[in-house]
């Protein structure tokens, strides 16, 4: 037992050292959270040892992991000015040498500042082929590496863990004549987030049609296994901001496509984030 620790501490060792990097790795350095499902709005901060060509670095890296973690659809990044009503925060800090870069993820709550667990990422920069053309540096391509395993990392770890989010109250609607299944929008805030059931049932009442319209598109190509949902922005005056639709991959779909130019009439009274989803259940 004691000597298959101390191999296991070696291998972790030879991986992560500076001289024998000559491939990508991740490691968890502190365990994730096992309810990284509950939450799903980010903020996202970055720090840089300076190493890099680009002193401003972070302006050109930022954005890039913040549209990774949204098209990948493990958290949802707010903008600057929301930073401080996201879930959770990801604050990224890049290190590295000549051969390598290193990229430290630490996930912590927003509101009660408690540590979600923290992941390390390494890219070999001497084994990335960056082409004779390209005018971007190494290093930040190797960051953007490191970027994605973590992301894919955090991704499987969401996908395994639960849920602590509590029920809305659905939305249903009634079975069809012979039909075998009853269908309901349930809408959720952020499970930061204070909860209004009144306005999340007419929320979900007023987006049905919209649901159904994804339900209906999944249905014609073999999507039968998959939950549609979208995520509603709202601004202070309770107009709606932005919809994100979730639909499993199938996103770039004609039916998809034609149900987003669609905006549903739905309205609350403040600034708030709802995620609904659609769910048929056999009676």
């Amino acid at each position: 037992m004691v000597r298959g620790a101390i191999v296991l501490a070696f291998s972790m060792a030879l991986l992560f050292s500076s001289a024998c990097v000559k491939r990508d790795g991740v490691l968890e350095t502190q365990p994730l959270a096992g309810n990284l499902a509950a939450y799903w709005t980010c903020a996202v901060a970055f720090a840089s040892d300076g190493r890099g060509d680009d002193a401003n670095e972070g302006f050109t890296f930022i954005p890039y992991f913040e549209n990774k973690v949204r098209e990948r659809g493990v958290f949802e990044p707010l903008a600057r000015d929301e930073s401080g009503e996201a879930e959770i925060t990801i604050r990224l800090e890049a290190t590295g040498r000549d051969d390598r870069v290193k990229l430290r993820a630490e996930i912590f709550d927003t509101k009660s500042r408690e540590s979600l667990g923290e992941v390390l990422a390494v890219s070999a920069i001497d084994a990335i082929d960056a082409g004779p053309d390209t005018s971007e540096p190494r290093r930040l391509i190797a960051l953007r590496n490191a970027a994605d395993q973590i992301i894919e990392y955090l991704k499987e770890k969401r996908l395994t863990s639960k849920s602590t989010r509590p029920p809305a109250p659905p939305h249903e609607e009634a079975p069809p004549v012979g039909g075998s299944s009853v269908c309901s929008t349930q809408c959720h805030p952020p499970a930061a987030a204070v909860s209004f059931h009144e306005e999340q049932a007419r929320v979900s009442t007023g987006i049905t049609p919209t649901m159904r319209a994804l339900r209906d598109c999944l249905d014609r190509v073999g999507g039968q296994l998959i939950e549609p949902a979208v995520l509603l922005r709202f601004s202070p005056d309770g107009r709606l901001r932005h919809m994100r639709v979730d639909v499993g991959g199938y996103e770039q779909l004609e039916c998809v496509q034609n149900v987003r130019t669609r905006v549903p009439r739905v309205s609350t009274t403040r600034a708030i984030l709802l995620r609904c989803e659609y769910r048929c259940s056999v009676t």
